[in-house]
């Protein structure tokens, strides 16, 4: 696709996107402080949480355009969301309390796609109707994946990305990543294949940090780590995913990984991180291009 969008085979093109936009003041914080410096490329909104609505505020008042879809169905470690589509009953997505389950496994299972198609949408149209122009979508926690049961959502997001003319953050490289079984990179191929027929543009690859903090993962270290797989990318249009936030009282309580978070905001402004990209002559994109590439060829 790259050359299609103007560049040569051999370029690399890598979109930076922070996730979890919404998810606490600190994130957005950090979100927005990123962007300022041209540290992240874009970045992705959770609509059901309880920062979402500041996250929009915050993008309006700082002209902030290049901001995707986290798409949503579960609730965090210590943290519960509500689903957002209130046009209809959604007993499958959701606990006896009324929220979305913790348990990524628990939507694999018991949801229905309908139920699926209903909720992800409202999510869309609830970030449209607040002022966002999305870039993209995409999947927190991988909810609509399959990666563990192999009973995964795909199609029915593809009908949204159809719907709003919006790319899907499904890379190619899935189906050389070690942890896929046979059966599940069968299924990813299926799903590749649907994609491309409907005409919705997928990127190469995905990189990044581990989510989970590490033992004895300190700052250098988690540099040190990425240095590396900066240096290591392949030629194509790679997302790096980073999780950053500001390391306060309120992000302690939302989850036991908070000095990751706080350690990632702080390596996407090192200087020498920063300076490797134009080193390595790799090119900085955003979703939109590719959103752009995608309405154009409809």
């Amino acid at each position: 696709m790259i050359e299609v969008l103007g560049f040569c085979p051999k370029d690399r093109l890598v979109i930076i996107n922070a996730d979890d936009f919404g998810i606490t003041h600190s994130t957005n914080q950090a979100i927005v402080d990123l962007f300022h410096q041209n540290s992240i490329t874009s970045a992705s909104l959770m609509v059901p949480c309880l920062w979402a609505r500041e996250a929009v505020i915050l993008c309006q008042q700082n002209h902030l355009e290049n901001v995707g879809i986290h798409l949503t169905l579960t609730s965090a470690e210590n943290q519960l969301y509500r689903p957002v589509c209130q046009e209809r009953t959604l007993n499958s997505l959701i606990t006896k309390q009324g929220f979305f389950p913790r348990d990524v496994s628990e939507v694999e299972l018991n949801a229905d796609p309908e139920e699926v198609r209903a909720e992800l949408e409202a999510q869309i149209q609830a970030a449209i109707s607040f002022g966002i122009d999305p870039t993209h979508l995409d999947s927190h926690a991988g909810s609509v994946m399959g990666l563990n049961h192999g009973r995964d959502f795909l199609e029915v997001v593809f009908d949204l990305c159809e719907k709003f003319e919006l790319p899907f953050n499904l890379p190619l490289g899935i189906l050389e990543q070690p942890f896929i079984s046979d059966g599940h990179k069968e299924r990813f191929k299926q799903r590749i294949k649907s994609a491309r027929s409907r005409g919705i543009p997928l990127i190469d690859d995905l990189s990044g940090l581990p989510y989970p903090l590490g033992a004895g993962e300190e700052y250098e270290v988690m540099k040190k780590e990425l240095i590396s797989k900066i240096i290591d990318l392949k030629p194509g249009i790679t997302q790096i995913t980073t999780h950053p936030s500001l390391a306060t009282e309120e992000l302690k309580a939302l989850t036991p990984h908070y000095r990751k978070r706080e350690m990632e905001y702080r390596l996407f402004s090192d200087p020498e991180i920063k300076a490797l990209f134009e080193k390595e002559n790799i090119k900085l994109i955003s979703w939109k291009i590719i959103r752009a590439f995608q309405r154009n060829s409809m």
